[in-house]
């Protein structure tokens, strides 16, 4: 055998029915399965030039479903003999490329092209069509042969023997694409955002009265929580993450350009430093011992351990007095310790906004998207 490693699977399914048809197709069945199916796989010679409806079908299954399409492109070849055959592969391709974008399709979808591929499988996750029909309108015109199986087995055998080899044989239709990256970070930034605010909102107050408008620190209650702090180490943790996603894009789609990547990496390296930073200032003993401190647990244990011989039914009002006073005196100790500490963290926090804000402008800025160069090759 000529060519690249062979390759051969084999699978016995004993639940499966022989479709022979004509002037209808025969992998109707899959079809009404769509808007039910959380996968959907197409593997076809071709698709229809002139007709929409199968194309039109995938729009139908649900948001969340997973859809891959892998296609041949009819008339395109990888040598051309004279303008004729390049002007009509290049015509043919750029069809492909218009009723095939994956954003079109769902936001889930991906699109693969395989110039060797003459295969066909119409597929969910519940249903497979095998045989001889493309996923194409002319196909019902054609006496077709497959088989229609609801094996599950036979399905998971397909999705994982038989898909990525074909994937990994193929072009896929974006070189890159950080779309889906650009609106993670974006989503990520409004949470920063968010838990900043939530933050400061905590342990400040609007003073709003006829002598003006201004924000005071709370002092005499015990706001900060400790949810809020472990969230805002978990959000720059998340964000971080995304930031080296971030690199890693651009990095690809400047092709490694050293000034970009400099860039890239400085501003990287300083949200590093930013999250270390915030990970110890949330840690300090002043912060956890004001987010953990319960006014109402402080003055039971005050009563029981403190003032238990002497809070008899006459004197209960004056012990629940003293300790609450107790309670309040350890409150102005923790939160005037800690506001310093509140402060810093609340600055760091902004800080990481503003440059984590300016990483996902600087590739908001480049081409977040790239058709493979490797389809159109007239």
């Amino acid at each position: 055998m000529k060519g690249g490693d062979s390759t051969k699977k084999e699978f016995l399914t004993a639940n499966a029915k022989f479709i022979y048809s004509k002037n209808e197709l025969g992998y109707q069945e899959v079809l009404d399965n769509f808007e039910k199916a959380s996968e959907i796989t197409i593997i076809t010679y071709n698709i229809s030039e002139k007709k929409n409806a199968l194309v039109s079908a995938l729009r139908k299954a649900s948001e969340h479903c997973v859809i891959n399409v892998i296609t041949n492109i009819p008339s395109r070849w990888e040598t051309y003999y004279g303008d004729t055959f390049r002007d009509r592969a290049r015509q043919k391709i750029n069809l492909y490329l218009s009723k095939l974008k994956p954003e079109s399709l769902g936001i889930n979808s991906t699109v693969f092209f395989d110039f060797s591929n003459l295969g066909k499988i119409i597929m969910t996750d519940s249903i497979v069509y095998v045989g001889s029909a493309n996923y194409s309108e002319e196909s019902a015109n054609n006496t077709e042969f497959g088989f229609v199986s609801k094996d599950k087995d036979f399905v998971d055998f397909i999705n994982a023997e038989v898909l990525p080899d074909v994937k990994n044989s193929s072009i896929p239709y974006y070189e890159y694409d950080y779309t889906a990256l650009l609106l993670e970070a974006s989503m990520i930034l409004s949470a920063i955002y968010n838990i900043k605010n939530e933050l400061y909102e905590e342990v400040y107050r609007l003073h709003d009265d006829i002598d003006g408008k201004w924000y005071y620190y709370v002092e005499h209650e015990a706001t900060l929580t400790v949810s809020t702090l472990d969230n805002v180490v978990q959000i720059v943790k998340e964000a971080h993450r995304v930031a080296r996603n971030i690199y890693d894009a651009i990095d690809t789609i400047t092709n490694g350009n050293e000034d970009e990547t400099n860039v890239a990496n400085d501003i990287y390296e300083d949200l590093m430093a930013l999250y270390l930073t915030i990970e110890e200032v949330r840690g300090f003993d002043t912060l956890i011992e004001l987010s953990e401190f319960d006014s109402e647990q402080y003055i039971i244990q005050k009563l029981q351990n403190e003032y238990a011989m002497e809070a008899y039914e006459d004197n209960l009002e004056n012990c629940i007095e003293s300790a609450s006073n107790e309670a309040m005196s350890a409150v102005w100790d923790l939160t005037r310790a800690a506001k310093e500490d509140i402060d810093e963290l609340i600055e760091e926090v902004q800080k990481f906004f503003e440059i984590y804000a300016s990483f996902i402008e600087n590739l908001r800025a480049k081409e977040i998207k790239k058709i493979s160069p490797k389809i159109d090759n007239t």
